[in-house]
């Protein structure tokens, strides 16, 4: 089941212990990576619509109020708007510390998972010049 986050309930009958929040356009544009995540309620939102602090607010009002065991996020790579979903589970981490995390995109196609050091990495440019 898949449903737009800003307009579910926190405490949805249907939220269930999984939770996967992606990208807006991956249901039109990669609906065959999406259908990859069963058994996992799906949550969409668009970076571009809505400021990462309400999306922030609201999904941690989710994992609160529904105990979540694993949450996900599933974005384009490449996009300045949509790497905020993933700070935001990187954030959700410290709030929530039995809580596991996952963090995917797609690139070209193909889908990947990235590791949370990699997320923290790209939210400090220094150090990726350092590397560099």
């Amino acid at each position: 089941m898949s449903m737009e986050l800003m307009k579910t309930n926190v405490k949805s009958k249907n939220i269930g212990q999984r939770v996967l929040v992606y990208g807006a356009c991956i249901k039109e544009e990669y609906p065959d990576i999406l259908n990859l995540f069963k058994e996992t309620f799906k949550l969409s939102i668009c970076l571009e619509d809505e400021h990462m602090d309400k999306i922030a607010w609201k999904i941690s009002s989710i994992v609160r109020e529904n105990n979540l065991s694993e949450l996900s996020a599933l974005t384009v790579d490449g996009s300045p708007h949509c790497v905020q979903l993933h700070y935001i589970l990187d954030d959700l981490k410290r709030l929530f510390p039995g809580l596991k995390i996952n963090h995917y995109v797609i690139e070209n196609g193909t889908l990947y998972e990235v590791t949370p050091q990699a997320v923290r990495k790209s939210r400090h440019l220094k150090e990726i010049q350092d590397m560099l």
